[in-house]
């Protein structure tokens, strides 16, 4: 068995689906988990992690810094070596046995080592997003679509940074799952047949 990583947009359900599928499979679900091995593995501050976890990294300055491959300042450097310890300790766990997780472009980096598969959660029916939205954050709904056009966007951002590739591009995954036609477990249950 190998492992999963899932990208996906916010509301879409990607990350209850990811939980299921650990459940179902018996096997570890790392989401911001992440953040706290990198942090111990790597000896870097937890609070420095969470400042550029998925959402910091898509700036102009710091794009055209890690586009032209010019070291801007001390803080791109920083960003960097984050970003390299997240990977590795994505690695790392992936190497130790199968495992779920979320996120922080774990797709790219279990397909570029042959550790896993990648699935990408979307959904088609906006709708359906925001009404999630609105019951996980307990927010409105204006301010669950401002939430989720900024949230895909710092993931998107965030995937373009760590892999000079676009988030949404079906090339980068094994799989895609639309949320509008299944549900949690349905798409869990998918997610497992290509597990084994």
């Amino acid at each position: 068995m190998k492992s999963i990583a899932i990208e996906r947009e916010f509301g879409s359900g990607g990350r209850a689906v990811g939980k299921k599928v650990a459940e179902l499979a018996g096997i570890p679900y790392y989401d911001s988990e992440l953040l706290v091995k990198t942090a111990s593995e790597f000896d870097y501050s937890l609070d420095a992690l969470k400042e550029y976890d998925e959402r910091r990294t898509g700036s102009f300055l710091y794009d055209l810094a890690t586009y032209a491959n010019i070291n801007y300042d001390t803080n791109t450097q920083k960003i960097q070596e984050l970003l390299y310890a997240v990977g590795e300790t994505i690695q790392r766990l992936a190497l130790r046995g199968p495992c779920v997780f979320i996120g922080r472009a774990s797709t790219e980096v279990l397909r570029k080592n042959g550790l896993g598969k990648g699935v990408y959660i979307y959904s088609s029916d906006n709708g359906k997003k925001i009404q999630r939205i609105m019951e996980t954050e307990r927010v409105s709904e204006p301010e669950a679509k401002r939430l989720m056009d900024k949230k895909d966007r710092d993931r998107k951002n965030f995937y373009r940074t760590c892999t000079e590739k676009n988030w949404s591009d079906r090339k980068n995954y094994d799989l895609e799952i639309n949320m509008a036609n299944f549900t949690v477990q349905e798409s869990a249950r998918i997610i497992m047949a290509i597990l084994k």
